[in-house]
């Protein structure tokens, strides 16, 4: 397989983005890759190329403040999953998914019901706003109640994998949003690990890009 491309963008009105982008044919499906807080594309490089050798376009971003991109983390930092799922249907691909892993699981879980582009969506141990407005200090996260983005009979096939033994995000917020959630929906719940084991346990990346790549009709 190629090794992924690195790609500049960017959200109208914010800082210039960096990410890493795994080619695959026009007309493929494509999935965003976002990370969590204090990490960065590099480090979700293994499920990215999980997803290209199921024949899809992948694309890992690092969220402003983080990694290659400039700014700083603020309220604005949806537009940057928006410019991600820009890049993607702008290289030819439909339908879109996204992954996101603890912030970026929250955030993914708000883009997909903002962008109708978007079919299925993967939170692992996705935050949960309270929690993380006192880690960043600031309100901005108050603002991404989970709720009011998952609880949407819109046809999006939503997934939610958490840890028992997560100690950050505690896993019972997650057992509640997949209660309110319509299906298309799947809910894994694996006993012990921690807040970040799940992103690279192989049974879960490939559970996880097989879920995207059912619902995203993959080739």
């Amino acid at each position: 397989m190629p090794p992924p491309t690195t790609i500049a963008l960017r959200a109208p009105g914010g800082p210039r983005l960096a990410g890493l982008a795994w080619d695959a044919p026009a007309g493929t499906p494509g999935v965003l890759v976002v990370p969590g807080l204090g990490s960065r594309k590099e480090n979700h490089a293994d499920f990215a190329a999980a997803i290209a050798t199921r024949g899809m376009g992948a694309l890992a971003i690092d969220l402003r403040g983080h990694g290659g991109s400039l700014g700083v983390l603020d309220g604005g930092v949806l537009d940057d999953l928006i410019a991600g799922l820009d890049a993607l249907a702008a290289a030819g691909h439909a339908p879109l998914g996204l992954r996101g892993t603890s912030m970026g699981g929250l955030l993914a879980l708000h883009a997909a019901a903002r962008e109708p582009r978007v079919r299925a969506v993967v939170a692992l141990c996705p935050a949960r706003p309270a929690g993380l407005a006192r880690v960043v200090g600031e309100d901005w996260p108050l603002d991404l109640a989970p709720a009011a983005a998952v609880a949407r009979d819109d046809g999006v096939a939503r997934g939610y994998w958490h840890a028992t033994g997560d100690a950050s995000v505690p896993w019972g917020g997650t057992l509640a949003l997949a209660g309110m959630t319509p299906h298309p929906m799947r809910l894994r719940i694996a006993l012990g690990g921690g807040h970040g084991s799940l992103q690279h346990d192989p049974s879960v990346i490939a559970e996880t890009a097989g879920f995207l790549a059912t619902h995203l009709g993959a080739p």
